[in-house]
C-alpha cells in the first residue's frame, strides 16, 4: 500500500512555502499509566511536524525529561498544583503514585482547578493553540477548548471497549445492580457490578465529588473524536471507523497503539534505570527454552497484601515453572522463598525491565493485573496472559484478552487470595503442552500488533488521518 501524502503543512514547506505548523496542547492526567502513553502520543505528534506542548504541573514536570532529550522541539508548560484545593490535606502529592487511594476520586476533580491557569497561559502565548488532547480523566479541558475556539480531542490510554462502556455509565447512571448491561455496543455485553470501576462503583448522586467526575466524562462526549492505545486487531468489534460506537456519541475513534510501539520509546526512556538491571535478567533469562518462563507483575499501583504474596509465592514453588517476579516495593516477599527457588526463580524489587523481560524469547507468559500498558506491552511482545484483573479498566482488558483468546484466568480482585494449589496447576498447565494454543495465538497477535504500527498498518493510517485533521485546523 502506498504511504498517504504527508500533511499539508509538511507539503508546503516542501515547497518553500514558511508556515508555522498547528500548535497542539497536550494535558495528561498525572498516573504513570495515563501518561505514558500520551507522551508517547506527543512524540510522534512532534516527529510529524506538528508543534506540542505538554501541560503538567510542576511536580510532574521532571517526567517529561525522557521525551524532551528525544523530542527537543516539544515545549513544557508548567503550572502551579492547585494544593489549596478543600478536597485535598496539605502536602498531597502531584501524581497518583504518591497518593493513597481514597484520595484518587478528590484528586481527579481537584485537578480541574488547573483550568484556569491553563488559559492564562494560552492566553500569554505569541501563537494560538489550535487543538487540545487530553486525557479522559481531564475532561475539563473540554469547556477551555470552547472558550479558546478550538477543537477538543480525547485520548484513552485504554482499550476502546472499556473507553465506550465508561461513557455509557457516566450517561445513564444505573444504580447497584447484579449486572449492568451496554446494548448499544457490539454484543451487547454485560458486567458484574463488582467488575466496574471504583471511580463509578462509589457515585453517590448529588455527593460534590461525584457529580464533579461524572461531568468530566460528559465533557468527553462534546469532543470532536477519540484517540485510542489500541489497535484494530485486538478488538476488532470495537475498532471500526466506519461504524462508531453509539456509547461515544458516534465520534470517530482512532486506534493508534500500541504506542510503545509506534513511538520506538526505548525501555530507559519508559522509567527507570536498565542498563545494568536489564543486562542482569537477560543473562539469566538466557539459561532458559523458549518460551518457558513466567513474568509475575502487578503494576505500579497495587501491593500485594502479605496473605496474597505468599499465595502467589506458594504457587510458584509447587508449579515447578521458571520465572521473573517484579516484586513492587511493599510486597512481602515470604522469607526464605528466594533461596528455596534460586535454581529457576528470580525476584526482582522495585524498577523492572518490563519491557525487555517481556520480550526476551525465553518468556511465555505472563501473570498480570491486566492493566492497558502492560497488556498492550504484552500483546506487542506475542507472550501469552494469566489474568488476575484487580480494578479500574482491568476486568475489561481482562475480557478483550479472553475475546481474542490469548489469556487464561486465574484470580480476579483487589482483594482476592488465589488458592496456592490451583493457581500452581494453572500455571504448569499453561507452561505445558495445555498452554501451546494459547501461546501460538499469543504470538499470532503479536506479529498482528507490528503490522499495525508499520507502514500501511491499521494504526498508521489512524495516526496519518489523526495527523492530518490537526493540521487541517491551521
Amino acid at each position: 500500500m502506498d504511504a498517504p501524502a504527508p500533511p499539508p503543512h509538511e507539503q508546503r514547506a516542501r515547497d518553500g512555502e514558511a508556515e508555522r505548523p498547528p500548535l497542539v496542547l497536550l494535558v495528561p492526567y498525572p498516573a504513570q499509566g495515563h501518561m505514558l502513553p500520551l507522551l508517547d502520543l506527543a512524540a510522534l505528534l512532534a516527529a510529524r511536524g506538528l508543534a506540542v506542548t505538554v501541560a503538567v504541573t510542576s511536580g510532574n514536570a521532571p517526567l517529561l525529561a525522557p521525551l524532551l532529550a528525544a523530542c527537543p522541539s516539544v515545549a513544557v508548560a508548567a503550572l502551579p498544583f492547585p494544593s489549596s484545593s478543600p478536597l485535598l490535606p496539605p502536602g498531597t502529592g502531584e501524581n497518583t503514585k504518591d497518593l493513597p487511594r481514597h484520595l484518587f476520586r478528590p484528586f481527579m476533580v481537584s485537578l480541574a482547578a488547573l483550568r484556569a491557569p491553563l488559559r492564562a497561559w494560552c492566553d500569554a502565548q505569541t501563537r494560538r493553540v489550535t487543538a487540545v488532547v487530553s486525557d479522559l480523566f481531564t475532561g475539563w479541558t473540554q469547556p477551555l477548548a470552547e472558550e479558546l475556539g478550538v477543537p477538543h480531542v480525547t485520548f484513552s490510554p485504554s482499550c476502546a471497549l472499556y473507553l465506550a462502556m465508561s461513557h455509557a455509565l457516566w450517561r445513564r447512571v444505573p444504580g447497584p445492580c447484579e449486572a449492568v448491561a451496554f446494548p448499544d455496543i457490539p454484543g451487547a455485553p454485560a458486567a458484574p457490578w463488582r467488575h466496574l470501576s471504583g471511580l463509578f462503583q462509589q457515585h453517590v448522586p448529588g455527593d460534590e465529588v461525584s457529580e464533579a467526575i461524572r461531568r468530566i466524562f460528559l465533557c468527553n462526549l462534546r469532543s470532536a473524536c477519540f484517540v485510542a492505545n489500541t489497535f484494530a486487531a485486538l478488538e476488532p468489534a470495537y475498532v471500526d471507523s466506519d461504524r462508531p460506537l453509539p456509547d461515544l456519541a458516534s465520534r470517530r475513534v482512532f486506534a493508534v497503539g500500541p504506542l510503545c510501539d509506534a513511538a520506538a520509546t526505548p525501555p530507559a526512556d519508559r522509567g527507570g534505570t536498565p542498563a545494568v538491571a536489564g543486562a542482569r535478567v537477560a543473562a539469566w533469562l538466557d539459561a532458559f527454552p523458549d518460551g518457558s518462563v513466567v513474568y509475575v507483575s502487578f503494576g505500579t499501583q497495587h501491593a500485594l497484601s502479605p496473605a496474597q504474596a505468599a499465595a502467589v509465592a506458594d504457587a510458584l514453588a509447587r508449579s515447578s515453572a521458571a520465572f521473573v517476579w517484579a516484586a513492587r516495593a511493599g510486597t512481602a516477599v515470604p522469607d526464605g522463598f528466594e533461596a528455596a527457588t534460586a535454581s529457576r526463580g528470580l525476584v526482582i524489587r522495585g524498577w523492572a525491565p518490563q519491557v525487555e523481560v517481556l520480550r526476551h524469547r525465553a518468556v511465555g507468559w505472563f501473570l498480570t493485573h491486566c492493566g492497558w500498558n502492560s497488556v498492550l506491552e504484552a500483546a506487542a511482545a506475542g507472550v501469552a496472559m494469566l489474568t488476575w484483573p484487580m480494578g479500574a479498566d482491568q476486568f475489561t482488558d481482562a475480557r478483550l484478552l479472553a475475546e481474542a483468546g490469548v489469556a487464561l484466568p486465574v484470580a480476579e480482585g483487589a482483594d482476592a487470595v488465589p488458592d496456592a494449589v490451583r493457581l500452581a496447576s494453572a500455571i504448569a498447565a499453561a507452561v505445558g503442552k495445555e498452554g501451546d494454543p494459547v501461546r501460538e495465538r499469543a504470538a499470532e497477535l503479536g506479529r498482528k500488533a507490528a503490522a499495525a504500527v508499520a507502514e500501511g498498518g491499521t494504526s498508521r493510517r489512524d495516526l496519518y488521518e489523526f495527523v492530518r485533521m490537526l493540521t487541517n485546523l491551521v
